[in-house]
């Protein structure tokens, strides 16, 4: 079978379906094939038995048929075999072979129509069933686009200005499947998505402009939902991959451990070789005390690096312990000599955990290191707000390299896009965000992701040099073009065999008809299946693409995409870092940033602050310009915004919460001074003024922290006011962690272009 037969069959979409941002399980870089569906497979073939080739009608249909097709791709992975459920192969009894026979044959048209109209039924099915999954193949981020081509009564081919006219309508404005159980969730089709996706370019004016669509009718090439879904599935934001860098904190904690037992028995041998005195106790104990505080600077390097992460890049860490460990050895055995009784047993279980803990440390940071997934800017302290438990770093990036040759340049990707000590390259970024997980919330037991900053590096640059997108060129889903067409070729074949087949029975008429036929077949073939969306030199030329564009839509599909993190992590709140404590008081305090990531409050602008206190924007130049009046206090700002609509649509809350400085559990607290203690911002003063750069259970190891790397030492204990910071966040509920998020945001937010 051919034509949309073929697409149905082989439609069996990429099996790495758990998410619109799936984790990055490898570093491949995938190549961008264009030929994803059979296409021509089998075109032609039908009937060919049938016609005796030696003729002329026939040589042309073998020439046909032989056709160079499109190369057929191979998915990424192969759906396992359930061999219990496996459909065994029954032999037919006499009456049921003579069933069969008498059974009315179809035709192949027929047929294809019948395979159709079952596949569109299965497709409403899933899209009322299960609502943003792009037909349950996501619990994360899906596709309201695709849920409206999914539930779309008319199963065949349609013109392509029935479509256009279906979309520019207020149906998909309006969208919903009817699920109860997504009764409060905006599934309306925003026409970025169409734009993003390339089924249709529409301007202000609602006036068709580009997209597939616009070819298609051009072309007069029918489309089927198959068609259209085929372009959504393909769309790259449906395609895109997270990854994760972040540290192993464990890590960490088990040095601090080892340390932990280390100290305590020196400290026992020492306490004897105090009461034992003399000279010789006396340079054992200044033995102990050296390597004491061997162990508590191995700490601190460990906290700064792997907690803190606020180094330039990370130590080699192989064999941490080894020296101290000698040096417990070494002293244990000096003690013996000065007749100080020393727990033989003991030294062994110490200095033996401590050997194989060095040994995993050791396997476990070289491992970490090799992999690449270790953050990149978190010495960069001017963009987070430092003192969480787990620093991290996320970068959402599309997979492939770009259709069409395309290529973005540095300039579009700044952050990732080369080989960074123990951080990879990353290809096609969309956006990152950074963060870190803390203590917070209703009790100090909850945890608490605080994001610090999301940013689009290629969204940014676009915004200033094409803020309209109309250099901008989408390459992406030309290739339907191929599979579109070969509906109409399959139709020119099919009567092409029907004439042959007539044989000596052939008029004029019927040989007339025929070379009409060939002449359409190959104007078909050669203007339909060679990407003519779009040429080569309009790609090369133009800006390449990447989707969601508008910070409203590239930051809440980050917001959603951490929201589904924090799910995975087990947070129980997502938190946005205020720009009192961050990005006003430690940079430049633009309008943007007030805007998009809002106060503690969640609103865009403070009473009485504004160019005054030296809040600037922006403008089309890239150059600063003080705000003229005030900032409005009572203006909800993007992310904050975005929190909102999804507690409505999710059965969540939005709240100011208290959120950690530092981990509450361990009162020795090395604190800097950061600018965010002025009255315009109405903080607490016992809040406002300082970050907590690190905790720490006892003095000594705060102590030592301190003498490296500066601040100063203050001691908190659990409950302390001074402990916390209030910042806007959203709960976590199991409807976040069930039901997918939509992938375009829509309306009633804050967006000044020139506003950062």
């Amino acid at each position: 079978m051919s034509g949309l037969k073929e697409l149905i069959e082989s439609g069996k979409f990429e099996d790495d379906k758990t998410s619109s941002v799936p984790g990055d399980n490898d570093n491949s870089f995938e190549k961008y094939d264009p030929s994803a569906l059979k296409g021509f497979a089998g075109m032609a073939a039908v009937g060919i038995g049938a016609v005796a080739l030696r003729n002329p009608i026939g040589k042309a249909i073998s020439k046909i048929a032989g056709l160079r097709k499109p190369k057929l791709s191979v998915s990424r992975t192969t759906a396992p075999v359930d061999e219990v459920e496996e459909v065994l192969t029954i032999a037919p009894t006499k009456i049921e072979r003579g069933q069969l026979m008498k059974r009315p044959q179809i035709s192949q048209q027929e047929e294809i129509r019948q395979e159709a109209i079952k596949r569109s039924n299965e497709l409403k099915k899933l899209a009322y069933l299960k609502p943003l999954s792009r037909g349950g193949q996501t619990n994360r981020i899906g596709s309201s686009l695709y849920d409206y081509i999914a539930r779309h009564p008319i199963a065949g081919a349609r013109k392509p200005e029935e479509w256009i006219k279906d979309f520019k309508s207020t149906g998909p404005g309006s969208f919903k499947t009817g699920n109860p159980d997504f009764k409060n969730i905006n599934q309306a089709v925003k026409k970025e998505e169409l734009w993003d996706s390339n089924i249709l370019q529409l301007n202000k004016q609602g006036e068709v402009v580009g997209g597939f669509l616009k070819t298609a009718s051009e072309k007069g090439i029918p489309l089927t939902k198959m068609d259209l879904l085929y372009i959504v599935e393909k769309a790259p934001v449906n395609n895109l991959k997270l990854r994760k860098l972040t540290t192993n904190v464990k890590l960490v904690d088990d040095a601090e451990d080892v340390s932990r037992e280390m100290n305590l028995g020196l400290q026992t041998l020492r306490d004897k070789a105090v009461a034992k005195g003399g000279d010789e106790a006396a340079e054992l104990i200044q033995d102990i005390n050296a390597t004491q505080k061997s162990l508590l600077k191995i700490n601190s390097r460990l906290y700064k690096q792997f907690r803190s992460v606020d180094g330039e890049d990370y130590d080699d860490f192989s064999n941490i312990f080894s020296s101290d460990i000698a040096a417990y050895k070494n002293i244990a055995n000096k003690a013996r000599i000065l007749g100080i009784n020393v727990d033989a047993n003991e030294v062994t279980r110490i200095t033996s955990l401590a050997a194989n803990k060095d040994r995993e440390l050791s396997r476990l940071f070289s491992l970490q290191k090799q992999q690449g997934y270790l953050p990149k800017y978190g010495n960069y302290n001017e963009y987070r707000i430092k003192g969480g438990d787990e620093y991290f770093e996320n970068v959402v990036y599309y997979p492939k390299p770009l259709p069409m040759g395309q290529r973005l340049g540095s300039e579009y990707n700044k952050h990732y896009t080369s080989e960074y000590g123990a951080t990879k390259a990353i290809p096609n970024q969309v956006y990152h965000t950074r963060g870190s997980i803390r203590k917070g919330g209703a009790n100090q037991n909850q945890k608490v992701m605080m994001i610090d900053e999301i940013q689009s590096d290629y969204h940014q640059k676009l915004r200033k040099v094409n803020p309209t997108r109309e250099k901008v060129v989408n390459a992406f889903g030309n290739e339907i073009e191929f599979f579109s067409a070969n509906r109409k070729l399959d139709k020119i074949v099919e009567e092409m065999i029907d004439i042959s087949k007539r044989g000596t029975a052939k008029t004029s008429t019927d040989l007339a008809r025929f070379k009409k036929l060939s002449s359409d077949f190959d104007e078909l073939k050669n203007n339909s299946m060679n990407l003519a969306n779009i040429t080569k030199q309009q790609a090369g030329d133009g800006i390449p693409f990447l989707p969601l564009h508008g910070k409203e839509n590239w930051g809440a599909h980050a917001l959603k995409n951490q929201i589904k993190d924090a799910v995975d992590r087990g947070v129980d709140w997502v938190a946005i870092a205020p720009v009192e404590y961050l990005h006003h008081a430690k940079r430049t305090k633009y309008l943007g940033d007030l805007e998009f990531y809002g106060n503690r409050f969640g609103k865009a602008g403070f009473k009485g602050y504004g160019g005054r206190q030296g809040v600037v924007r922006k403008n089309a130049n890239d150059s600063e310009v003080s705000i003229e009046g005030l900032t409005d206090p009572n203006k909800k700002a993007t992310l904050p915004a975005v929190m909102e609509k999804l507690a409505k649509q999710y059965n969540s809350q939005v709240a100011t919460i208290p959120v950690a400085k530092s981990n509450p559990d361990k009162p020795f607290k090395i604190v800097t001074k950061v600018n965010n203690d002025k009255k315009y911002y109405g903080l607490n003063p016992d809040k406002a003024g300082t970050e907590h750069e690190a905790a720490f259970r006892t003095l000594k190891e705060a102590e030592v922290y301190k003498s490296r790397y500066g601040g100063e030492i203050i001691e908190m204990q659990a409950g302390d006011s001074r402990l916390y910071l209030d910042a806007f966040a959203i709960r976590i509920t199991p409807e976040m962690a069930t039901k997918p998020f939509k992938a375009y945001q829509t309306g009633g937010l804050v967006v000044n272009i020139f506003a950062w």
